[in-house]
């Protein structure tokens, strides 16, 4: 069978990239959109039907599908495209990575093209395994709608459900990041961030089907600096090398060591409710794809920071006190008002870090993670409203305070 008619592309851009704060399908790269830069790679592998899920293309050669089950994450995009393709097969690919090479693509399909079963097939390099760049059959479609007919469900466990097997081939780890927020996007285009070196390749030995076999892998670095403080004292600091400059601005705030002069006066007002369908929204669009310290290594913790809607920063570290600290010194930096901000952890919210979220001036904090029983008993004796384990499906509620919920 020809490859056209064997196989389609299926771009999933769904989401609404709350990182990156615009549309990542219609971002330009080298004078073309990502989404042309991915049909571009399509016709060099000699597939001509095109189907694109969480965006509307205005583009005669790709079919727009919408979900049939909303807010069920990538499955219901694969699940909606798949209804919709005529092909017994298609290629799955995220729309924000316009560097990916093609070469990886024909290599995934002529492995795929050898095969006899109906397995997933997906590329892996590394130790990671990519599950949204990889060969489906299209007959899925019924398992994936009966797992996500409820709630939703991780990738991972419609194909493991399904079976699936890995191609492995590695390539430069820049060529295959996903462009998710504005950082990285910038990075993309040459401009001028904070590029600090934040991981290194080693040379190691990895386990795999009993056998020890020669790898490099990815780690994260770690950045040993000393704060110095104005009345003398000092502060020996650990963190990633990135955002130095508002991780010890936040750090240095929150020991009572800055002076007003050193940051903007902090503008007044305070939140005073959130709708809960945003809150999970949010920390959907946040979390459930990693940043790419996490991505690269699986050493990272996040924060992000979300004043009327609009995420403002969105930082990984080694740890998550860390993350919450460069997120403070962003706001003290920028004269972002923190009392009128939501503080987003992917890690848990024990009683010192909630300790820093209310001397920050945060008055809700919303957690992927876990909470420790101190911490509920600090938000209900400080008014603050805390939630936890928090999924696009729901969450906890530990306190409402100040900020109400509808």
């Amino acid at each position: 069978m020809e490859r056209r008619n064997r196989y389609s592309l299926l771009l999933l851009a769904g989401g609404k990239s709350a990182r990156m704060g615009t549309c990542k399908a219609e971002l330009q790269y080298e004078g073309k959109t990502f989404l042309q830069h991915m049909l571009d790679k399509a016709r060099i592998l000699g597939i001509e039907k095109c189907y694109i899920s969480g965006y509307v293309s205005r583009q005669e050669d790709v079919t727009t599908v919408l979900d049939h089950f909303p807010d069920r994450g990538p499955l219901a995009g694969l699940h909606a495209c798949m209804k919709a393709i005529d092909t017994p097969y298609c290629l799955v690919l995220p729309v924000d990575a316009p560097k990916l090479p093609v070469e990886i693509l024909e290599a995934l399909l002529q492995a795929h093209e050898q095969r006899e079963d109906e397995k997933v097939l997906i590329w892996e390099h590394g130790v990671r395994q990519e599950p949204l760049i990889a060969v489906y059959p299209t007959a899925m479609a019924d398992a994936i709608e009966t797992m996500i007919r409820d709630h939703a469900a991780p990738v991972f466990r419609a194909i493991d459900s399904w079976g699936f097997d890995s191609f492995r081939m590695e390539m430069q780890e820049e060529q295959i990041i996903n462009i998710n927020t504005p950082e990285l996007y910038k990075k993309l285009l040459g401009e001028d961030i904070d590029t600090a070196k934040e991981k290194e390749t080693i040379v190691l030995r990895r386990i795999r089907s009993g056998e020890i076999l020669d790898a490099k892998d990815e780690v994260a670095l770690e950045h040993h600096f000393t704060i110095h403080l104005h009345n003398g004292g000092h502060v020996d600091a650990v963190c990633s090398p990135t955002y130095v400059e508002e991780f010890t601005l936040g750090r240095r705030y929150l020991l009572d060591d800055l002076m007003q002069k050193e940051y903007p006066p902090q503008p007044g007002g305070s939140l005073s409710a959130v709708e809960i369908d945003t809150i999970l929204r949010l920390t959907s669009e946040l979390f459930d794809t990693p940043g790419d310290l996490f991505q690269s290594t699986g050493c990272a913790h996040s924060c992000a920071m979300v004043t009327d809607g609009v995420v403002q920063c969105y930082r990984e570290d080694i740890g998550r006190h860390n993350a919450l600290d460069k997120v403070i010194g962003f706001a003290l930096k920028n004269g972002v008002p923190i009392s009128k901000s939501i503080v987003f952890s992917s890690g848990r919210i024990s009683q010192d870090y909630l300790e820093k979220v209310i001397k920050a001036g945060f008055k809700i904090v919303v957690s992927r993670a876990a909470v420790t029983a101190s911490a509920v008993a600090l938000a209900r004796k400080e008014n603050i409203t805390m939630l936890g384990f928090i999924r696009r499906s729901g969450g906890n509620i530990y306190h409402v305070g100040e900020v109400a919920l509808f």
